[in-house]
């Protein structure tokens, strides 16, 4: 989602740009032209001049600093520093509430909790939950106290989707099996988004949504355009965090799946596939710059890159004697080809 402030595999819906009335002069012949109020460039101005305006402006940006810079930490990963104010229970009550608006809009088409795909996301789920409690590196505050939920929802016509709430509730789409395709391929989209919740990124999410808009209102008072200064914090701001988001959890979530003895490798080529479902989908490459998420083959690289750490991960968790321990148990419950279900088209 991959998630709106909730990662997901879904493209996130944007705010309507602000239309801007434009005024017109009148000449003795009837016509007419048309020019952008530039009223609100001046106000500015004027603030700016003023020295009582100056003075609480001063004291509005100097505070917003000061809190800024007292709720920076550092990132899982790429380390790099990110802005965070939003506490846990917040971020929780946000993710109910969100969990909620999902039941009322996909409840008809929520698979029974017995079904057998349900099952068998439940099953891998609770393999990377596992794995993740016994990794060193993540936060083991964010398992604490989660009810942990599976929602496979049966809509042939959605889009491939998959994301994880805030609180543990577990989305999976049904067209998202025909590009996973096997057990491995389902883990690295969990594992993904799994790992978007343990590097608490809706949390970063929420907590830069008021810093965007006064940057976007502060632009709008100076230059009285909406639509180029849109763009611009687009495409220099939002966008690319996005992306360092989606890379920190593409990275996390391929090792703990490989912690989780599901075959590394296997990412490489769900990232393929989702490559040629996009080009066949949109027609044409998208632009990285233009997007939430890093370009398919920007992940594909990176997956390469990693895989040497995460098969070595992969082998010191003894994954070779689980894997003959959990095809038995695959075999016993699913029969002899348990890859087949996710054929699933729907019913």
């Amino acid at each position: 989602m991959f998630r709106t402030f909730i990662r997901s595999w879904a493209i996130p819906l944007r705010p309507p740009n602000t239309i801007i009335r434009p005024t017109t002069r009148s000449f003795q012949n009837g016509a007419t032209y048309r020019r952008f109020n530039n009223k609100q460039s001046r106000s500015f101005t004027n603030l700016l001049f003023d020295p009582v305006s100056r003075k609480y402006l001063a004291l509005i940006f100097g505070g917003g600093s000061l809190f800024y810079v007292t709720h920076l930490e550092e990132a899982p990963v790429s380390g790099r520093n990110r802005f965070i104010w939003i506490p846990r229970s917040l971020e929780l009550k946000i993710g109910d509430y969100t969990y909620r608006s999902m039941l009322r809009d996909t409840s008809s088409a929520i698979l029974p909790s017995n079904h057998p795909l349900t099952k068998k996301v439940e099953t891998i789920f609770g393999r990377i939950l596992d794995a993740a409690s016994k990794d060193p590196s993540v936060d083991k505050t964010q398992l604490e106290g989660i009810k942990w939920k599976i929602h496979v929802v049966n809509d042939p016509r959605a889009p491939p989707n998959a994301f994880v709430l805030p609180g543990g509730k577990v989305f999976v789409f049904s067209s998202m099996f025909n590009i996973c395709q096997n057990d491995d391929g389902l883990a690295t989209v969990l594992s993904h988004e799994f790992a978007h919740q343990l590097a608490r990124h809706t949390a970063e999410n929420l907590s830069k949504a008021p810093v965007y808009s006064l940057i976007g209102t502060i632009m709008y008072l100076a230059t009285g355009v909406e639509g180029i200064n849109s763009l611009l914090l687009d495409g220099l701001l939002r966008m690319p965090a996005s992306r360092q988001m989606e890379t920190e959890a593409d990275y996390i979530g391929l090792m703990i799946m490989s912690r989780a003895c599901f075959h590394p490798a296997e990412s490489v080529k769900l990232w393929q596939r989702m490559s040629r479902f996009e080009k066949q989908t949109r027609g044409q490459v998208g632009f990285e710059f233009l997007s939430t998420h890093p370009a398919s083959d920007r992940r594909i690289e990176n997956m390469k890159k990693w895989l040497e750490k995460a098969n070595s991960i992969y082998e010191q968790s003894d994954c070779g004697t689980f894997g003959s321990y959990y095809n038995n148990f695959q075999n016993s419950v699913f029969g002899s080809n348990p890859d087949a279900i996710f054929s699933f088209r729907g019913y």
